[in-house]
């Protein structure tokens, strides 16, 4: 990760959703956003409660514009304008209750899509997952999510 890349949160709508982003390494969206190479991009997922279930880091962007047949037709369907590439994903051990990372923060919904974290709170969530991948019974039975 470099200095100057941008953290930001996506939400992920469904487990057909997450199972593309994870095999394909791409995320469509229809946010504009100057995104760049190297951004890191977590993602947040409802299991029991909201969750971060992984993140990957920008390899590539392409606009609307630059994509051909059926995906231009598809993103065009779902109004989404950029496709983001990853080099690789990484899916979390344990999906990482947001409420864990940030106190409050759980409470503002689908208003995190597409909101942008600072470094540090970009490395919060990195550190508690490992924290969390090596001891799950940190996670009280309201937000179990074995």
């Amino acid at each position: 990760m470099r200095t100057n890349s941008r953290n930001y949160v996506f939400r992920i709508i469904s487990d057909e959703y997450e199972n593309m982003v994870f095999s394909r390494r791409c995320y469509y969206t229809g946010l504009r956003r100057r995104f760049a190479a190297h951004d890191l991009v977590f993602f947040l997922m409802k299991k029991k409660v909201d969750s971060f279930v992984g993140y990957g880091e920008v390899s590539g962007v392409r606009q609307l514009r630059e994509l051909d047949g059926e995906e231009r037709d598809l993103c065009i369907e779902r109004n989404w304008y950029t496709k983001l590439e990853f080099e690789e994903v990484r899916r979390f051990a344990v999906p990482l209750p947001l409420k864990f990372v940030f106190p409050g923060l759980h409470k503002l919904g689908k208003a995190l899509h597409g909101m942008e974290l600072n470094p540090t709170e970009g490395k919060r969530i990195i550190e508690l997952e490992k924290i969390l991948a090596e001891n799950p019974s940190l996670l009280n039975d309201d937000t179990k999510q074995l």
